[in-house]
């Protein structure tokens, strides 16, 4: 009956001063690393020490209370993959009252808790993204309307309820076309229909406000899309107003506009055909570091990067050949802040005979939101605790990896580390106190970066140390010492001397088709072969 169980039977005998494996149903032979050969000996004789020490810690717990108890743990199944369980063992008593036996009953959870944990990491990783998203979208400077694919309106930012003087509640379920001019309304429809055709281009539209007054826009439709599925539009809209101001005055009089642009915080541009500069406003000064009277007499664009030179000429003709507006992200050289980024939104001026007149470009400072973009991408791929890389960086390295190939050819190796008794320092300093041990630990293999190695944290007290390069044993056991040498020795930590051991496994790449997935799990194997053995030990997963 026992041997067509599913689930893992372990019966153990109880002996005064050991715990003999009396009986192993055909489940434990198919699912873990244990046989036959394991009946009649003790748990000393079958596991390693630190194992053993924790089953019997269980078992002692479940004779001493008398009761079934559950605990969880993991094991490796017979293809060297780590599997998690649960297991509930139960005290069998003989007629004298005393306790012969303890029945194991064993359940594969390994699917469950990785489910879990999955789970888990996904909503955290969802609030975090929804309330950055929140705070950029509520924070953008321009008005945001979100649309369905249809066209209907079902949100919008703050600037987009002041932009129309209308909650967007009010309009829920409206067709966008609603909000443009009447004399606008057929052409707004066809921007739309192009850019849900991927024609994604800025135009000009006036929009109603609540009291009927038309406000010039610059619009631009953006997809929203959800898992490589566009789901809705964003609408941008940037309000041209107080643009077509500046330039309406300058082209009654050129000192009118002087004194307005004068006193816009943006860098107002003017440059003709021959991109010379007709005039630069003095904010220039604030966010270029160069006075407009000297900005006037550099050549076109001297301050652009050479790597966006092209870019912002193409846009600049194109849009004197189609008499359409641009907007482009570019760096600008500051002499005192270095490179910088800034949003560049042209617009061509025509004069009455329609040639081309001058250039009207604004130039907005956008470093901080630059610099919050990149903070957000390193966020996705470093640990929050240690600052190391994290298991998804190791991930889209493995991937990478495997598109190059070719450039590899196999020079690659894994270091796995894991902290030896990590468990006994959390009990007997507190969780806090082990965060602290695990961010000093991660501070030191980052030392190894001037190695060539990189070095990530795959979760818990689990690290993988990238060895590029590494083809041989000799090579592979040199690169595990300098590691070792960044490592060993105690630690004071808050005034507590804290002995910190570890085991390394190391595995080299067989060749250049090798995954970094089949690398890793030998190099797993490794480090759980040498732990156990003594503290600090290392192993060399031979080819």
């Amino acid at each position: 009956m026992l041997e067509g169980i599913e689930e893992m039977i372990f019966i153990v005998r109880v002996e005064p001063d050991a715990w003999v494996y009396e009986f192993i149903n055909e489940a434990v032979k198919t699912n873990t690393q244990l046989d036959g050969s394991v009946l009649g000996k003790s748990f000393r004789e079958v596991h390693e020490p630190e194992i053993a020490r924790q089953l019997k810690h269980f078992y002692e717990k479940a004779l001493a209370e008398g009761a079934s108890i559950f605990y969880e743990d993991s094991y490796y199944a017979p293809n060297g993959e780590l599997r998690y369980s649960k297991s509930r063992l139960t005290p069998m008593f003989d007629k004298t009252g005393r306790c012969s036996h303890i029945v194991s009953v064993v359940n594969d959870v390994t699917e469950e808790k990785l489910a879990k944990h999955a789970r888990e990491e996904a909503l955290n990783r969802l609030e975090e993204s929804n309330a950055k998203y929140r705070s950029l979208f509520e924070s953008n400077g321009d008005a945001v309307f979100t649309l369905t694919l249809g066209g209907q309106i079902n949100g919008g930012n703050r600037m987009a309820r002041a932009l129309v003087q209308r909650p967007i509640s009010e309009l829920a379920g409206r067709d966008f076309c609603g909000l443009v001019e009447q004399s606008e309304r057929v052409r707004s429809k066809e921007i739309f229909e192009e850019a849900a055709a991927g024609l994604y281009k800025d135009h000009r539209l006036s929009l109603q406000s609540k009291d009927g007054n038309a406000i010039g826009c610059l619009v631009k439709f953006i997809p929203i899309s959800v898992q490589g599925r566009v789901t809705g539009y964003y609408m941008m809209a940037k309000n041209m107003t107080e643009l077509d101001r500046l330039v309406s005055k300058y082209l009654e009089s050129e000192k009118n506009f002087r004194v307005i642009a004068e006193n816009v915080y943006d860098v107002v541009v003017l440059m003709n055909r021959q991109k010379e500069y007709l005039y630069v406003s003095p904010s220039s000064q604030e966010i270029f570091g160069i006075a407009s009277e000297e900005a006037v007499k550099q050549k076109p664009f001297f301050n652009v990067h050479p790597d966006d030179l092209a870019l912002v000429d193409q846009q600049f003709q194109e849009a004197v050949q189609q008499a359409g507006p641009y907007s482009l992200q570019l760096r600008f050289d500051h002499p005192g802040r270095g490179w910088i980024w800034g949003e560049m939104n042209g617009t061509p001026v025509y004069d009455e005979e329609g040639a081309f007149s001058h250039m009207v470009m604004i130039v907005r400072d956008i470093s901080v939101q630059k610099k919050y973009e990149a903070q957000l991408e390193y966020y996705a791929f470093h640990d929050s605790l240690t600052g190391l890389p994290n298991r998804r960086y190791f991930q889209e390295y493995s991937r990478n990896k495997l598109r190059n190939q070719e450039q590899t050819d196999g020079k690659i190796a894994l270091a796995v580390l894991d902290l030896d008794d990590f468990k006994r320092i959390n009990d007997d300093y507190g969780h806090d106190f082990g965060d602290m041990v695990l961010t000093e630990f991660a501070v030191r293999l980052a030392k190894l970066e001037k190695a060539g190695y990189v070095a990530a944290r795959m979760g818990g007290d689990e690290f993988v140390v990238i060895l590029e390069g590494v083809t041989t044993n000799s090579e592979a056991l040199a690169a595990a010492e300098k590691i070792r040498a960044e490592l060993t020795g105690d630690w004071t930590i808050q005034g507590n001397l804290v002995p910190v051991n570890f085991s390394l496994g190391t595995a080299i790449a067989l060749s250049a088709e090798e995954s970094i997935s089949s690398i890793l799990r030998r190099a797993d194997k490794a480090m759980y072969q040498a732990k156990g053995n003594e503290t600090d030990t290392i192993k060399i997963l031979q080819p």
